[in-house]
């Protein structure tokens, strides 16, 4: 098996997210301004426990990083972690999302903690947990291609969801700040993670544990995104 370049690798892997991305009725409906606050906030609960794990799954997949002389994937990865931990310039943020519940909906984290995620919020979660543990190389398809990467030329979700949450909802700006912030670092991630697989995506066997990794992970986070559908009948 020949390995493909990096360029056109890459190019699969963005060919592969477009086509897999998320049918959600719920979202599409957030985002219109036609749910009741109520159904929102089941929304908000369940996506706590996705925030949650992701300060110590980043962190994880920098253990694992491999002892190079080009300490680049280092820098980006860690820069990444610096910020979800609150080191760079906001608050950490899984603070931040636990501002939004308690300032948005008035949901305390013991109530939050009280709640149950849907399964596809775990499966998801567990993805990016399983795939940032297992291996460097795996973390790369796992999160940086499947989560912090952006299709191109398609709406950024971050500023769909922090627009329709101030607009339709009448969530302040303070309580939003959780999506401010990682709108402004989406370039910036999603950039990382295409300059580290540049970096380690060089053979077929490497490429290999990448594609099952980033397609896996992409699949997961398709099923959490529709399994918000049964928020609807709430």
């Amino acid at each position: 098996m020949h390995p493909l370049s990096p360029e056109a690798f890459l190019e699969e892997c963005i060919a592969f997210k477009r086509e897999h991305q998320a049918r959600s009725r719920f979202m599409h409906e957030l985002i219109v301004g036609k749910l009741a606050r109520e159904q929102v906030a089941c929304w908000a609960s369940d996506f706590y426990w996705y925030v949650e794990p992701a300060i110590p799954s980043v962190a994880a997949w920098l253990a694992s990083a491999p002892t190079l002389p080009d300490r680049r994937m280092h820098r980006m990865i860690a820069r990444n972690l610096a910020g979800e931990m609150g080191f760079l310039r906001e608050a950490e943020h899984h603070e931040l999302y636990l501002q939004f519940l308690r300032e948005g909906f008035d949901i305390s984290y013991e109530a939050v903690l009280a709640m149950l995620p849907t399964p596809g919020t775990v499966g998801a979660a567990a993805a990016v947990g399983y795939y940032c543990r297992s291996s460097f190389l795996e973390g790369v398809g796992g999160f940086g291609l499947a989560v912090e990467m952006e299709v191109p030329g398609t709406a950024k979700a971050g500023q769909l969801l922090l627009d329709a949450l101030g607009r339709h909802y009448g969530i302040s700006r303070h309580a939003l700040e959780f999506f401010e912030v990682h709108i402004e670092a989406e370039d910036e991630h999603g950039g990382n993670a295409v300059d580290v697989l540049r970096l380690c995506a060089q053979t077929a066997e490497q490429q290999v544990i990448l594609r099952r990794a980033f397609r896996f992970s992409v699949l997961a986070h398709r099923g959490m995104r529709e399994g918000y559908d049964r928020f609807l009948a709430r």
